[in-house]
C-alpha cells in the first residue's frame, strides 16, 4: 500500500497512476487548495485508489500496512502526522524536493524543503528508517502548473496562450524532465535497497536549447516526422547527479518531440485555460550546499573511504577490544547461519518450480516451507542477539542480517503467493473448460491477488539482491551463492509476469461477465508448407465462450469455406504471378509477416465467407501441436486407424498431406484437421489433464513463434504485445547514441507442395565494421533440398523470399547460387524498414547459397570514447531451429567493452548459436 501527500498536484496524480498499474493500494491525501481534482480522475475510477480531502497536519489514519509514502506536495506542510506513520509502519519513504536547494541563496518559498529534508533525515538515521530524497529541476507534462520560471514550462505555456511569437527573455537551454521520466525516476528512489539516507538528482543530464524548444512548439507534426534530434550541448550536472544515473541505472527515454506534442494536446483536448507568460525572474546560480540532517552525498561518501584514519593502539582499552571480539564472534556465527539458510533456499525455489510445472501444488509448496523452516531457525538465532544491537555495536554487521533476513522473506513470499496463484489460475482453467462446474470468477480473483503480492515481493527482493551497498557488504564466499538465489528467483518473476497477463486477459477472452458470447478463430498452419506467419493453412477452427464457459469447438478443412467466397478478391502480386492464383482466399491470408496485420485480413476473410464476426485469432502450426502432444500423450485416429505421438507427427502429416480423402482411410477431414479435432477434444473434453504442462506447452510455443495471438480488444492486445505474444514484426526504433541493425529473413513456399519438409537452411552473416564507422554485410544461406523426387509432397522448392533490412540500405548484390539476381529483387519500405524480395527455386537433391552484400545508413561514432551497435535477427515464424553463425570484423582502432562471443583473432569475434528464437546482440566499442 502506498500514501501519496500531495496526490492531487501535477505529480503526485501520475505516480498515483502508476502504482494503481501496478496493482498498488493508494491512498491519496490533499486538501486541494494547490492540487486539482480533475488530475485525480483517472485514479479515481480505480477501486485500489482511495482519496481523503483533508489537510496532512489534521490526518487521523489508521493503517494496517504501509510499504511507501511519497511526500510530492508543492506547498509547505506539517510532517508531525507523516513522521509518525513512518516511525510506526516503517515504510519506504521519498521526499521530492529541488535542485534549487543547491543554490546560494534558497527561494523562502523552498526553504520548508531543506528543513523538511533535515528532519526526516533525523528520524531515519534515528530510527534506523529508509528515507530518500529526489531533487528534482522542473518537469513538465499532461496536468503540469505553471508556477516555474524554467524556459520549457514558460515556452509551453506561451504557446497554450498564444504567445509563443512573443519574446521574453531566458536561458539559452532548459533540463526539464518529462513527467514519465520523473515518475520512472521516482520509483527507482523509493526502491534503491540500501537504508542508508542518500539525496539523488533529477534533471536532463544533457541540456536542450531552447530556441530548439520553440521551434517545436510552433511546428510539432513536422518535427515529428522529421525525426528531429536536439543538438548535443555539453553536460550540465549537478551535484548527486552521476551518482543517481550510475546507482539507479536511470536515464530519460522520453523524445522530445513527443512529449511536448502530448503535453499541448492535453490541455488543449480538455480545454483547460493557463495563464499568460510574465516576466521571467532571475535564476539563481546552481552551487553545491551542505545538505542538512545526515543526507550523505556520493563524493563525501568516497572521501570517507579514500580518507583512512590511523589507529593508535590504547592498552586501557583492551578489555573493551576482547569484549568486543567476543560479541563479534557471536554475532558472524549468526550471520553466516542466516546467509546459508537463505542462500541454500535456492535448491529448493528450483525443485518448486520442476513440481509446479508438472502440477503438483502441494509438494511444490513443500518444497518452499522445507526452505523457510530453514530459515525460520537462523532468524530465531539472529534475532537472539538484539540486546548488541541495541548496545550500538556493530551497526554495518547488523544492517547485512537485516538485508539477509529481509531477502530470505522477500523470497520466501513470492514463492508461496506464486504457487498460490498459478494453482487459482489452473482452477480456472478447469472450470472454463468443464471440468469443474465451479465458476471461474472466484479463481481468477484469487489468482490476481496472489500474482499481484508476489510481483511485489520479487521487486524488493530484486532492488536488495541490486543494490551496489549490498553486493559491496557481502563476503566473497557469498557472492556465487547470492547470484544463483538471484538465477532461481527469475526463474519465478517470468512465472508470475505470464501468469499475471493470462489472469488478466482469460476473464475478458471467456465472456465472463455474461453479457455476449465470445466467438474466435484458430488457424491451423502447416510449416511443410512455409508462409510468412507460420504456414499454409490447411485447417481452423472455431471456438465459442459463454459465461466463462467453453460453449463450442468446431474444427474443419479450409476448403469447406474457401468455396463460399463469393467476391473476387485480388491477392497480392506474388501470390497470384507465382503461385498462378487468380483470386485471393482466407488460406493465402497469412501473406504478411506482421501477424496482427494477417489476423485482421484473416478476420475479414471469415467473415465474407461464413458471416460470422469473431474477437480475435490464434495461429497454431505442426511444431505447436506436437508441443502439446508430449504433454497429452499420444492420439487415436480412427478413420486413419493411426496412432499420432509427438515422435510422428511431422512424419504422418508428410504420408497424409495428399488428399482428404486419402486411399484405404474412412477419412472425411485432411489428416491435420483430425489430429487436431482430436487434440482439442482430448484437451478440453477429457477431465484431469495436465494444465501446468499444457501452460508451459503454450508457452514454448509462443516464445519461439510456433504460436501466435491477435485479440481486437486494444486492452487486452496491448497485454499480448507486453509479452511478445503477437508476433508483431518490430518496428523502427532509433536511439541516438546506438547504432540498431535489422535482419529478417521472410519465405514463402509457393510451390504447393510441402518441400518445407526436406529443407534445411544454415544462415551466416559476416559483418565488417570500416574505420570510418561504416557498417557493411555479406549474409549467406545455405540451402538443401532432401526431397527425393520432384513427385509431391516433396519436389522443387519455390520460395518467395522477403529480407527485411534498415531503412536506407544500399544493396550491392544478390546472388543465387552462381547467378547474379540483383536486377530481379523488387525494392519496397514496410514497417520503417527495406524489405527486398525475389523469387528463389531449389531443384529436389540440389544445394545453393543465397548472397546478398549490403552496406547500412547508419555508421558508428564515438561519443565519449564508446560506440554501440545493436543487431536484432528476427526468426520467421514457422521455422525450426536454424543454425546461425555471425562474424564481427572491426578496425584495429576500435576495442571491444564486453565479449561479443569465442574470440578467433585480435580484431575479430564470432556468435555460434540458432535462430529457435529471435535474437538480440550488443557490441560495445571503445577507442
Amino acid at each position: 500500500m502506498g500514501l501519496i501527500v500531495g496526490a492531487a498536484s501535477f505529480i503526485g496524480s501520475h505516480i498515483a497512476d502508476v502504482l494503481l498499474q501496478k496493482n498498488i493500494q493508494v491512498i491519496g491525501v490533499d486538501n486541494l487548495e494547490e492540487g486539482r481534482r480533475e488530475n485525480l480522475k483517472k485514479a479515481s475510477e480505480n477501486k485500489n485508489f482511495h482519496l481523503i480531502i483533508e489537510s496532512i497536519g489534521q490526518l487521523n489514519i489508521e493503517l494496517e500496512r504501509l510499504d511507501y509514502i511519497f511526500i510530492t506536495s508543492e506547498h509547505e506542510i506539517s510532517l508531525k502526522k507523516i513522521l509518525e506513520l513512518f516511525k510506526e509502519k516503517k515504510p519506504r519513504l521519498l521526499l521530492l524536493s529541488s535542485v534549487e536547494l543547491y543554490g546560494k541563496d534558497t527561494p523562502a518559498f523552498l526553504r520548508w524543503l531543506k528543513d523538511a529534508e533535515a528532519e526526516i533525515a533525523k528520524i531515519a538515521s534515528e530510527n534506523n528508517l529508509n528515507a530518500r530524497v529526489l531533487r528534482l529541476g522542473a518537469v513538465y507534462g499532461p496536468r503540469m502548473s505553471f508556477k516555474s520560471d524554467e524556459p520549457t514550462v514558460r515556452l509551453i505555456q506561451q504557446s497554450l496562450s498564444g504567445d509563443l511569437q512573443k519574446e521574453i527573455p531566458m536561458e539559452f537551454s532548459s533540463r526539464a524532465l518529462f513527467i514519465d521520466d520523473c515518475v520512472e525516476l521516482s520509483m527507482k528512489c523509493i526502491l534503491a535497497g540500501s537504508t542508508a539516507q542518500k539525496i539523488f538528482d533529477g534533471v536532463l543530464p544533457s541540456p536542450i536549447k531552447v530556441a530548439e524548444i520553440k521551434q517545436i512548439l510552433m511546428d510539432p507534426v513536422w518535427y515529428d516526422q522529421k525525426g528531429f534530434t536536439p543538438s548535443e550541448l555539453p553536460p550540465w550536472t549537478t551535484p548527486n547527479l552521476e551518482k543517481t544515473i550510475n546507482s539507479l541505472h536511470w536515464h530519460p527515454k522520453a523524445k522530445l518531440v513527443e512529449s511536448l506534442r502530448e503535453t499541448l494536446k492535453y490541455f488543449r483536448d480538455n480545454e483547460i485555460s493557463v495563464p499568460v507568460a510574465e516576466t521571467k525572474k532571475t535564476e539563481v546560480e546552481m552551487v553545491k550546499e551542505e545538505p542538512k540532517g545526515g543526507w550523505k552525498e556520493e563524493k563525501e561518501e568516497e572521501k570517507e573511504k579514500k580518507q583512512g584514519k590511523k589507529l593508535k593502539f590504547n592498552f586501557s582499552k583492551l578489555p573493551m577490544l576482547l569484549a568486543i571480539a567476543f560479541i563479534t564472534y557471536a554475532l558472524i556465527w549468526p550471520i553466516f547461519e542466516l546467509s546459508w539458510g537463505v542462500l541454500t533456499f535456492r535448491y529448493q525455489l528450483s525443485e518448486a518450480v520442476k513440481n509446479l510445472e508438472k502440477g503438483q501444488f502441494s509438494q511444490s509448496l513443500s518444497n518452499i516451507q522445507q526452505a523457510s523452516l530453514g530459515v525460520d531457525q537462523a532468524q530465531s538465532i539472529y534475532y537472539s542477539l538484539e540486546p548488541i544491537r541495541q548496545a550500538g555495536f556493530l551497526k554495518s554487521q547488523f544492517e547485512i542480517g537485516d538485508q539477509l533476513s529481509n531477502l530470505a522473506t522477500y523470497s520466501s513470499d513470492s514463492a508461496k503467493n506464486t504457487i498460490f496463484g498459478i494453482e487459482a489460475l489452473y482452477k480456472s482453467l478447469k472450470s472454463v473448460t468443464g471440468e469443474s462446474g465451479d465458476s471461474p470468477k472466484g479463481y481468477f480473483e484469487q489468482s490476481k491477488s496472489y500474482l499481484t503480492s508476489a510481483d511485489e515481493d520479487l521487486s524488493k527482493a530484486f532492488a536488495l539482491l541490486n543494490d551496489d551497498n549490498f553486493k559491496k557488504s557481502l563476503p566473497k564466499m557469498l557472492e556465487g551463492r547470492v547470484q544463483s538465489l538471484k538465477d532461481r528467483l527469475s526463474l519465478y518473476s517470468g512465472l508470475v509476469k505470464k501468469a499475471r497477463a493470462i489472469s488478466s486477459l482469460l476473464p475478458e477472452v471467456v465472456a465472463l461477465d455474461g453479457s455476449a458470447s465470445k466467438n474466435y478463430l484458430v488457424l491451423l498452419q502447416n510449416n511443410n508448407e512455409l508462409r510468412p506467419t507460420g504456414g499454409f493453412i490447411g485447417s481452423f477452427a472455431l471456438v465459442t465462450f459463454e459465461a466463462g464457459k467453453l460453449k463450442k469447438l468446431d474444427v474443419n478443412d479450409i476448403y469447406a469455406i474457401d468455396g463460399q467466397l463469393k467476391i473476387h478478391v485480388e491477392p497480392p502480386k506474388e501470390i497470384k504471378d507465382d503461385l498462378g492464383q487468380k483470386d485471393y482466399f482466407l488460406r493465402d491470408s497469412n501473406w504478411d509477416p506482421d501477424f496482427p496485420t494477417s489476423a485482421r485480413q484473416a478476420e475479414w476473410f471469415y467473415n465474407q465467407e461464413t458471416g460470422q464476426r469473431v474477437e480475435g485469432v490464434v495461429a497454431l502450426d505442426i511444431s505447436a501441436i506436437e508441443d502439446l502432444l508430449s504433454v497429452t500423450g499420444p492420439l487415436d485416429l480412427p478413420d486413419y486407424k493411426e496412432t499420432v505421438t509427438s515422435d510422428n507427427l511431422f512424419e504422418k502429416a508428410i504420408a497424409y498431406a495428399e488428399t482428404n480423402f486419402f486411399p484405404g482411410t474412412q477419412a472425411k477431414k485432411s489428416f491435420l484437421t483430425s489430429s487436431s479435432q482430436a487434440l482439442f477434444n482430448k484437451l478440453f473434453f477429457i477431465p484431469d489433464q495436465n494444465w501446468p504442462g499444457v501452460v508451459s506447452s503454450l508457452g514454448r510455443s509462443l516464445d519461439r513463434k510456433h504460436m501466435s495471438v491477435y485479440l481486437n480488444n486494444p486492452t487486452l492486445f496491448s497485454y499480448l504485445v507486453s509479452q511478445g505474444w503477437t508476433n508483431a514484426m518490430p518496428r523502427a526504433g532509433k536511439e541516438s547514441d546506438k547504432v540498431y541493425d535489422f535482419l529478417a529473413p521472410v519465405e514463402a513456399n509457393l510451390g504447393a507442395n510441402k518441400a518445407n519438409y526436406y529443407i534445411d537452411r544454415t544462415v551466416n552473416l559476416e559483418t565488417v565494421i570500416g574505420k570510418d564507422g561504416e557498417v557493411n554485410h555479406r549474409l549467406r544461406i545455405a540451402y538443401t533440398n532432401r526431397s527425393p523426387s520432384d513427385a509431391f509432397p516433396g519436389g522443387r522448392y519455390k520460395n518467395r523470399m522477403r529480407v527485411y533490412l534498415p531503412f536506407g540500405t544500399k544493396l550491392n548484390r544478390i546472388l543465387w547460387g552462381e547467378t547474379d539476381i540483383t536486377k530481379t529483387a523488387t525494392n519496397l519500405v514496410d514497417y520503417g524498414r527495406l524489405a527486398t524480395s525475389f523469387l528463389l527455386e531449389l531443384s529436389p537433391k540440389e544445394q545453393k547459397v543465397l548472397v546478398l552484400d549490403y552496406q547500412i545508413a547508419d555508421k558508428l561514432e564515438f561519443k565519449d570514447g564508446q560506440a554501440i551497435y545493436n543487431l536484432d535477427v528476427v526468426k520467421q515464424a514457422g521455422t525450426i531451429k536454424d543454425p546461425f553463425n555471425w562474424t564481427l570484423t572491426y578496425p584495429l582502432n576500435f576495442k571491444l567493452a564486453s565479449d561479443a562471443g569465442k574470440k578467433i583473432g585480435p580484431q575479430e569475434q564470432t556468435i555460434q548459436t540458432d535462430l529457435q528464437t529471435s535474437k538480440s546482440f550488443e557490441v560495445v566499442f571503445k577507442k
